[in-house]
């Protein structure tokens, strides 16, 4: 999970990048997730033990999160280019989270600190918060528990089943203990030191001037000078002198690495799964940042293609990537045209490196960076031109992107051999294979599904894709419709401009009661639909590399593709292939691998190393920046990136 969120190593301690909102949003959306699982609340005194002890620098970094409670720390965040850190301290957590519950439901059980204190906290949040669910209570004695206690104390915690798990030792004693409990207490651990007294009100907290002013620590040395003066005299200036040693370092790293100011345009929204476009914007710009360099992504307005209720809110900044919003005509005919002017005229003034585009109609204005001297980049993810969802005016604006990019940009990125070998032979004009990524994704069990569709594990057959006509559902309809088979054949995802094609998907769907359309899918019950398919089928005419066909295979799925070379080209041996367009011979492997179900178990079993060994996310970002850095062995002549 940890994957999802984006850190700040300050002494060896990942510290997350969020704000109190963000992190609220995160912990109610992914609850479930993050059962079993424990959450460090890091401050100065925390971050300076963990970098002198490897140990607990270790319990740390275990940790599904480590927030900010610190100023200091949200500050070195900001310092090293993470704008939107914010601070989030365990005390003001705390009230956000019982809020949260009194509309959620939400039980808590609170282990540590004294009986006294627990007392008082008791009445407080009964007074504070009526609705709130208390589950338990429990203050250990103040030494290690046997083996039987700990037992018994775990025991009363999961019995109360609560969803968080409030823990009040101090640090380090609590992040020790919830590490050591990890996968045993079946709510989210979260440790918050005095928070426990500051809500009882057994102990008074800094005034909200002091904790702006980084003062924070010097009221509680005031409060308890004997215990507090060496530890905060040691850690306090430990902290300074290490961190500015440490800033000096990453200086001359950054210097040494010279990191690149760089622009993404072509997408329509990232965080988006709309298209294959906006995940590769989103998994290389994401990687980018988190090697030092800097990325703006110019994001179309608008809604998502399949509905505005699948938007996601987008602040300013995402992963430390800057977001830009470019205003567009709804029109879906001058849209992306308007997007692709706008955008490139902003990203002038932007003082960019390289200004990288995605997709060939945004080519239409590559050539007035080139014509300011600034290294242009396109990536063409497809011939789309070819696209039968484009009519006549579209598709010829799509081949002039294509033929600005051919002949204006420093560099062109293909995603598949045929279309180096396209480029090549139309053009004359030499290509950077770099193929999509794919990470290694986790399998889960059919619990959504089930609830929401009906579906059970390998009870399904599954198509995922946007709904035009060059995915070729339509075949895989016609030829499922011949299949003799109580197994439904799932069909996710939405249109994309395709209006009457999803009319004529539907018409056929509706006569076939085992069809069930979802409509767009994402998060867990996109997560769910891979895990559990009996197969997979993409059944295209056309494709540039589709990353859904990546991701079925990292489930380890066993996939039916049409035999068109950029599908052959990523499963090899590896998947069952049938004749573009042919019904007929889909129908005949639809009933094979339905009647030999080893068969099936044959491609799972192959699948999932294959596809993960061969693509990698990390390897794209890398060969991408030796062509930001102008590293390609094969230079490209002059005479082909000459904008005429």
């Amino acid at each position: 999970m940890k994957n999802e969120l984006t850190f700040c190593k300050i002494l060896g301690v990942d510290i997350n990048v969020t704000t109190m909102e963000e992190t609220v949003e995160y912990l109610d959306r992914n609850l479930e997730k993050l059962r079993g699982k424990y959450i460090c609340v890091s401050n100065v005194h925390t971050t300076v033990t963990a970098y002198r002890d490897e140990e607990y620098r270790r319990v740390q970094n275990g940790s599904v999160m480590n927030l900010p409670d610190g100023k200091p720390l949200s500050f070195v965040c900001r310092q090293r280019g993470y704008k939107d850190a914010g601070r989030v301290p365990g005390p003001d957590l705390m009230p956000e989270i019982f809020r949260l519950s009194e509309e959620k439901g939400y039980r808590h059980y609170f282990y540590g600190s004294t009986e006294k204190t627990l007392e008082e906290l008791e009445k407080v949040l009964k007074a504070k918060y009526p609705k709130m669910q208390i589950a338990g209570m429990y203050s250990p004695p103040f030494r290690p528990l046997t083996e039987l206690e700990d037992e018994e104390a775990v025991r009363r915690i999961n019995e109360s089943k609560p969803d968080f798990v409030w823990i009040g030792l101090g640090a380090p004693k609590q992040e020790k203990w919830m590490a050591a409990h990890e996968g045993k207490i079946d709510g989210v651990m979260l440790g918050v030191g005095a928070g426990f007294d500051f809500h009882a009100g057994t102990v008074k907290r800094a005034p909200r001037w002091m904790q702006e002013a980084y003062l924070e620590w010097l009221y509680r040395l005031m409060q308890d000078p004997k215990r507090l003066i060496f530890r905060y005299l040691d850690t306090n200036f430990s902290f300074v002198f290490n961190v500015g040693k440490e800033n000096r370092r990453l200086k001359k790293e950054n210097k040494a690495k010279s990191g690149l100011k760089i622009a993404m345009i072509g997408h329509k929204r990232i965080p988006s799964r709309e298209g294959g476009v906006e995940i590769v914007v989103d998994e290389i710009s994401t990687r980018l940042v988190k090697i030092g360099h800097r990325v703006d992504a110019y994001n179309r307005s608008g809604y998502h293609v399949s509905g505005k209720e699948f938007d996601e809110k987008r602040e300013k900044y995402y992963h430390g990537i800057r977001i830009y919003t470019i205003p567009t005509f709804s029109s879906s005919k001058l849209n992306a045209i308007v997007y692709s002017v706008l955008a490139t005229f902003r990203a002038l003034f932007g003082h960019y490196d390289v200004i990288h585009f995605h997709a060939e109609g945004p080519c239409i204005m590559l050539w007035l960076p080139k014509l300011f001297g600034i290294r242009t980049v396109a990536t063409v993810h497809g011939l789309d031109w070819q696209r039968a969802k484009w009519g006549n005016f579209a598709s010829a604006m799509l081949r002039l992107g294509e033929k600005t990019a051919v002949h204006c940009a420093d560099e062109i990125i293909v995603l598949s051999q045929r279309m180096k070998k396209y480029f090549k032979d139309t053009y004359g004009r030499e290509t950077v294979y770099i193929p999509n990524g794919i990470n290694r994704l986790e399998r889960k069990a059919a619990n959504l599904i089930r609830e929401k569709f009906g579906l059970e594990e390998r009870g399904y057959i599954l198509f995922l894709a946007r709904i035009v006509p060059e995915k070729g559902l339509h075949y895989l309809i016609d030829a499922f419709a011949e299949v003799d088979t109580d197994k439904k054949l799932v069909i996710a995802g939405g249109s994309s401009h395709s209006q009457e094609y999803m009319k004529e998907i539907i018409e056929k769907a509706s006569k076939d009661p085992r069809v069930l359309m979802t409509g767009f899918v994402q998060g867990e019950l996109l997560e769910e639909l891979y895990s559990n398919a009996y197969c997979y089928v993409l059944p295209s005419d056309v494709e540039g590399m589709a990353l859904t066909l990546l991701e079925a295979m990292s489930y380890g799925n066993c996939c039916i593709v049409s035999d068109i070379d950029e599908n052959i080209e990523v499963v090899e041996d590896k998947a069952l292939h049938f004749k573009k367009g042919d019904v007929k011979e889909l129908e005949y492997i639809l009933k094979l691998v339905l009647s030999e179900p080893e068969l099936a178990e044959h491609y799972r079993m192959e699948s999932e190393a294959f596809i993960c060994s061969r693509y990698n996310w990390d390897k794209v970002v890398e060969k991408t920046l030796a062509l930001y850095r102008k590293e390609r062995k094969e230079s490209v002549s002059d005479e082909n990136i000459d904008c005429k």
